[in-house]
């Protein structure tokens, strides 16, 4: 007589399903300020490293948010790192994380920063016949947006699986990264533009609240201070779950072309995580590759404008840098 059993799969899906709610618990809480929002990216570093060594073939412990990995000694020393080398390790892949965005990101978000300026100085000063100056330089920065953004998704997977600062400029080794991701370039940063449309819309519904919701300027300071909290809960959710996923996807890009790469240019990519799992691929149409690159640069510019749009509408400076879409997972 057979005993009865329970389905294997049951208790993994119900853990994961447990794990998902509980990582996206703690990143929306993470999110909720500039500093911890730093670990949250660092976790986020790490998992998609995580995610990319082990494809490749790495064995190692899934990321924690405050734990270390497990240490086979009970030293002292070990039983620390276990205690806190999770979140020290989250720490330091967020800082080197967003030190390689703003690395990326400062050349042309301080252009928009100074092209803002500009424009509410000269409003001030009206002085109409330097009106194109702020324009021109936003106009600028966002063509250099558009020929960098595209390539950022890629950077930090590659950044994340290498687990070192340098690896965000491998310039040679993400071209070839782009070569290899074809139409999945344009896509993503689609998927990028459509989630960066939900911060547009809360800067505006948040800006014009009194016209649309004129019960707000009857709340009692209490009341809306429990208002505001809400919203940047709600930001923060927006925020974590935007990075996370696009973050997803932009793995399982690098996933697919890091390996093909590898295996066209086997030198250059030598003592990479991916040259251990290279696999035979074809070169690809350089004709092609800048299509679908432009295409890219085609939604990266919109996105640019949108973020143009939200910023007229709130007039926090910082969100010029630290735009949630873009850098820091920080609701703002």
């Amino acid at each position: 007589m057979t005993a009865l059993t329970r389905p294997a799969y049951g208790p993994g899906r119900l853990a994961r399903l447990g794990h998902l709610v509980l990582n996206a618990g703690i990143g929306t809480l993470l999110c909720t300020g500039p500093v911890t929002a730093i670990i949250a990216l660092g976790w986020l570093t790490r998992r998609s490293g995580h995610r990319a060594r082990s494809a490749f073939g790495a064995a190692e412990e899934a990321p924690g948010w405050i734990l270390g990995p497990r240490e086979a000694n009970a030293r002292p020393t070990g039983r620390i790192a276990r205690a806190l080398g999770g979140l020290a390790a989250n720490i330091r892949s967020g800082i080197m994380a967003l030190t390689a965005l703003l690395a990326w990101t400062l050349p042309f978000t301080l252009l928009w920063l100074g092209a803002w300026w500009a424009g509410w100085e000269n409003s001030f000063n009206k002085g109409y016949e330097q009106a194109f100056v702020g324009p021109s330089v936003f106009l600028f920065g966002a063509l250099l947006a558009a020929l960098i953004l595209p390539a950022l998704p890629l950077m930090l997977a590659h950044l994340g699986t290498e687990d070192r600062l340098s690896a965000a400029f491998d310039l040679r080794r993400l071209r070839g990264l782009i070569a290899q991701s074809g139409w999945r370039i344009p896509a993503l940063s689609l998927v990028t533009l459509i989630f960066a449309v939900p911060f547009f819309g809360a800067r505006g519904l948040i800006t014009t609240s009194t016209a649309w919701a004129p019960g707000i300027e009857d709340l009692t300071a209490e009341e809306l201070a429990d208002l505001q909290g809400q919203i940047t809960l709600a930001l923060a959710a927006l925020a974590f779950v935007t990075v996370w996923i696009t973050r997803a996807l932009a793995t399982r890009i690098y996933l697919r072309a890091a390996p093909r790469a590898a295996a066209l240019k086997p030198g250059l990519w030598d003592g990479t995580q991916a040259s251990e799992a290279a696999t035979p691929a074809q070169t690809r149409s350089r004709i092609l590759t800048l299509l679908w690159y432009a295409l890219a640069m085609a939604f990266t510019l919109a996105m640019a404008f949108l973020i143009l749009a939200g910023q007229f509408l709130d007039h926090a400076w910082w969100r010029w840098v630290f735009h949630p879409a873009l850098t820091l997972p920080w609701a703002g």
